[in-house]
């Protein structure tokens, strides 16, 4: 029963781990830019907030749902952080010197786990998928969530690494090939991506 529990643990972290997001985005122009350490970095940091929810969830502490101001607050502050990482990507594709602009020196691993935890802290949607997802889902493929859900979070944590390691080792290796027109093209891309996320997060709490 253990094994069977992280086992769909570890699919729950690999199906939301995988598809692209915001933290993926990052992950990727840094891998690219500042190689397997300046990803590596950042991903570890939006993983330790997934560790502190998934703690709560195991102790049933899910008030924070109950307050709909919660929600609107991250929603608000999360927008205006990923608007300001996807302008600053877009200076940095269009600066003059790319060194410059360049905002993943393997120096600074601290900033990208810093940035790796606000990212992810002031997701909602990373609060609904801890205290509403995981339990429900759990709800469904046991007979005792509350035994087995601890175990499933343990699998979740794995799924979500194994995926952190493979995509930042991939981003790294490309990044080998990389060129001045590439590396901007990636950070074009990034920061329209990024804002694109930040327009969905204001608009959701334009809606409510």
């Amino acid at each position: 029963m253990i094994l069977k529990s992280v086992g769909q643990g570890v699919l729950l972290g690999l199906g939301v781990a995988i598809p692209i997001g915001p933290v993926n985005v990052e992950i990727a122009r840094r891998s690219l830019r500042g190689g397997y350490f300046s990803g590596l970095a950042l991903g570890c940091g939006a993983a330790t907030i997934d560790v502190c929810y998934a703690l709560i969830c195991c102790l049933s502490l899910q008030s924070a749902l109950n307050h709909p101001n919660v929600l609107r607050f991250m929603g608000i502050a999360g927008g205006i952080l990923l608007a300001f990482l996807g302008i600053n990507n877009l200076r940095s594709a269009f600066a003059k010197h790319l060194a410059e602009m360049d905002v993943a020196r393997p120096a600074g691993a601290h900033t990208h786990y810093l940035t790796g935890l606000l990212m992810t802290s002031l997701s909602p949607m990373t609060l609904l998928y801890w205290f509403v997802g995981v339990p429900g889902v759990v709800g469904q493929i046991t007979d005792n969530p509350r035994r087995d859900l601890p175990f499933v979070c343990l699998g979740v944590f794995i799924g979500t690494f194994s995926w952190l390691i493979f995509f930042t080792g991939l981003m790294s290796w490309l990044g080998r090939w990389k060129t001045d027109r590439w590396l901007r093209v990636a950070d074009a891309v990034g920061g329209l991506v990024l804002l694109g996320f930040a327009g969905m997060a204001f608009l959701h709490v334009a809606r409510g």
